[in-house]
């Protein structure tokens, strides 16, 4: 399946979580890894960018307290350590050791 292929079908996963159910924050947490796999793959930036807002829109579903909010700092940071190793951006770096300083 190629990376078009791929997003599509994550994307519909995304479509297809009701209201109120307990599961978009996983149907985005696969579509951001999509989007950061295709990012390794081809280096758009803006592959990269979309991978963060998805896992940030997936931790806003995730409070303090819920068992997969470590994985999704995680994911995160390193979207974010991925973005600072293209940019140097200082903020980038600073807000993924702060995502993985809550990890702790």
């Amino acid at each position: 399946m190629d990376s078009a292929d791929d997003v599509s079908q994550k994307r519909g996963e995304l479509d297809r979580c009701p209201p109120g159910h307990n599961g978009p924050d996983v149907a985005l947490c696969r579509l951001a890894a999509t989007f950061h796999r295709k990012f390794e793959n081809n280096g758009a930036i803006d592959d990269l960018n979309e991978a963060i807002a998805l896992y940030r829109a997936a931790l806003e579903l995730r409070p303090v307290g819920h068992p997969d909010r470590a994985s999704s700092l995680h994911d995160i940071a390193q979207c974010l350590a991925s973005r600072f190793r293209h940019n140097s951006a200082m903020s980038d770096l600073d807000e993924a050791i702060s995502a993985e300083r809550e990890v702790l």
